[in-house]
């Protein structure tokens, strides 16, 4: 065959393909059978083959699979995927909807499915599938484009009207439940349930097994864009449909708390004969020009919340209770129940959270208790279904690790011992995870044998660690010692929040870490730290404050980190000063720019002390605009924002 011949009957081919994956996956209605469907794919992917120079990114051939990565690069979302504050009873919704009329007249709301599956974000450039990763933290995610190309009812190519030159499509990847049944009969490696099993899918290193999987994309919103002109979700959802995606359950307009929460209730009766996994439905703010307008907390979006279903609930025993040390000290009781499933997840266990709560819930071994799975994510002990054991439970006196004396302070109890061996194995453990320094390969299990042997007694030891000392351990050899030591120093430049968070000083997290490193910028000054300067810090109390202090005013602690100085790590101090020209100022950014990226603007408004926001509010100070401008600018115009073009901004940071 000719390559004149090949590429007419090529693209004949991809028209064929392309439309019978819409009739199966849009319309629900398919024309051909299974087996002709795979001749056609079988064809195409031979003419590919025959001559590669007919294949582009875009043919349905990609959705076959057979990339093979080593590993998942990061990739840091345009926009920000922020989570939804939660509403769990109708007068939390009348809450929401209060708030809304206090900025909003008259405001029109839309209803839509809240799916339980995997969340993703697509970016599109031109129309076409450029990059696709996982949520992440909100703020970076795992690229995994290779595997989501091969979702079948993704659109490679957007069809249809009004195309953005980009932008990002959220949404949730599933496996609808009656293809997980058939996936767990056919795989030897069994899964919970099916969120567990799409999001597992999602991080196949091998793309061929994410493309042999039941995985379905159900869009649910969007993030940047450029060149759209929609003005609310109703539009987005038509937008959407005629590009090619799947839209799954109903998506409607609301006006009226009465009708919002019929319609909640209505679904809520037909969850269980749903083919799909939901936990809740989601209520946005219709116009786009409205959701700007309220913007968002740190968290949340303050348009938007997640009207969540009950959680399910089912009934078990207590066989024992047992007590968890955690990396502060913290004594953490834990029951230990009969295996039950709830909601397709097998639960063993569940948290008591803190003595006050076993009391209140007036718990002992042996009782029966309804376990419901709080946000269908957390096992948790609603309240005891039938005492069976009349004793009160008793806190332990000793620390089960160490044998040390423990301590109430509040509702909670602690074992002060730092040589704690439980503390020390989970402070290591927290010490090398991803939030902190990211040292892959050193497991709990290494950890605990290194330990055993005396190889390390405290976190900065690790630094101090041998090929010599990992080859010795039992089922480790000069391979894996070599490949773990070379993850070790790699390892060692780290940013001031997650060297913060690394310490496990009492009450401080990832939030808190982040908060000390944008007001202290060094880990020197924060040393040197008053608490009357801690209070005054806005997110911090005095009691938080007072550990901080006296975390860095112990001998040991300070030992610790000149130990893993001296040892070759480095700090990247935070650059951000207080007292740059942008101080207390919020910017925003529109349009685009030649000399300069996004990215990089953002960093100098940072650097310089100012806050980035990606919304037009009347709370911006500046708005900084590129070329070929969009609706940011006539908005900021609007509020009278005062507008900068490039220079004048670099202009505000060089004077």
């Amino acid at each position: 065959m000719k390559i004149a011949s090949a590429e007419l009957r090529l693209n004949e081919l991809i028209d064929k393909i392309n439309y019978h994956n819409k009739c199966y996956y849009l319309d629900d209605k398919p024309e051909i059978s299974d087996s002709e469907f795979d001749l056609l794919l079988k064809e195409l992917i031979s003419l590919e083959k025959q001559f590669p120079t007919l294949k582009t990114n875009t043919s349905p051939s990609q959705k076959v699979g057979g990339f093979v990565s080593t590993y998942f690069k990061k990739h840091k979302h345009i926009n920000k995927m922020y989570s939804l504050d939660n509403v769990n009873n109708h007068e939390e919704l009348l809450d929401f909807l209060n708030r809304i009329k206090k900025t909003v007249k008259n405001p029109i709301y839309y209803l839509e499915p809240k799916f339980d599956g995997a969340s993703i974000s697509i970016t599109y450039k031109n129309g076409q599938i450029d990059t696709a990763a996982t949520r992440g933290d909100g703020e970076t995610g795992e690229e995994i484009t290779e595997n989501v190309k091969t979702i079948k009812n993704i659109p490679l190519m957007l069809n249809g009207n009004n195309i953005p030159k980009i932008i990002e499509i959220r949404g949730e990847v599933i496996i609808p439940i009656s293809h997980f049944k058939k996936l767990n009969l056919m795989d030897d490696k069994k899964f919970s349930n099916p969120r567990n099993a799409a999001a597992g899918t999602l991080r196949q290193l091998d793309s061929t097994i994410t493309a042999s999987r039941p995985l379905l994309f159900l869009p649910w919103g969007v993030g940047h864009y450029e060149k759209l002109n929609i003005g609310n979700e109703e539009k987005f959802i038509e937008l959407i449909s005629e590009w090619g995606f799947t839209l799954l359950g109903e998506f409607e307009k609301m006006i009226t708390s009465e009708d919002i929460w019929e319609n909640y209730n209505n679904i809520l009766k037909q969850r269980e004969n749903l083919d799909y996994e939901i936990d809740g439905l989601v209520l946005k703010l219709n116009s786009y020009q409205e959701q700007t307008d309220l913007g968002f907390t740190s968290k949340f979006p303050r348009w938007a919340v997640a009207l969540k279903f009950p959680s399910s609930i089912a009934e078990t025993k207590v066989i024992d209770i047992t007590y968890q040390v955690g990396r502060t000290g913290i004594i953490t009781p834990v029951a230990e129940l009969e295996e039950i499933n709830i909601s397709g997840v097998n639960v063993k266990r569940a948290t008591l959270h803190n003595f006050d709560q076993l009391k209140k819930l007036n718990i002992n071994i042996g009782d029966n208790v309804l376990v419901e799975r709080a946000g269908d994510v957390i096992p948790k002990i609603k309240k005891v279904s039938k005492k069976v054991n009349i004793k009160e439970l008793t806190p332990p006196k000793n620390c089960l690790s160490c044998n040390q004396d423990l301590e109430f302070e509040g509702s909670y109890l602690y074992c002060k011992n730092i040589d704690c061996h439980d503390q020390i194995i989970q402070r290591l453990s927290y010490f090398v995870s991803k939030k902190s320094f990211n040292i892959d390969g050193l497991g709990e299990k290494i950890l605990i044998n290194l330990h055993s042997n005396n190889l390390i007694k405290k976190t900065s030891d690790i630094f101090k660690i041998t090929i010599e000392d990992i080859s010795k351990l039992e089922g480790l050899g000069d391979k894996s010692a070599k490949k773990i030591v070379n993850e070790i120093n790699s390892k060692k430049l780290i940013s001031l929040n997650n060297f913060i968070n690394s310490l496990s000083i009492r009450n401080v997290g990832e939030t808190v870490s982040k908060l000390l490193s944008e007001n202290f910028r060094t880990i020197q000054n924060l040393i040197n730290v008053e608490v009357d300067e801690l209070i005054k810090i806005e997110g911090l109390g005095p009691e938080i404050s007072e550990n901080i202090y006296n975390f860095f005013n112990t001998d040991e602690n300070i030992s610790n980190i000149n130990s893993c100085l001296t040892n070759g790590v480095i700090i990247k101090e935070n650059k951000a000063s207080k007292d740059g020209p942008l101080k207390n100022k919020k910017l925003s950014i529109t349009g685009s720019f030649e000399d300069i990226s996004r990215n990089e603007i953002i960093e100098l408004i940072e650097k310089n002390s100012g806050k980035f926001v990606s919304s037009i509010s009347k709370n911006i100070d500046f708005l900084v605009v590129g070329k070929k401008p969009g609706s940011k600018e006539l908005k900021a115009k609007e509020l009278k924002i005062n507008c900068l073009d490039i220079d004048s901004f670099l202009k505000i940071i060089e004077n």
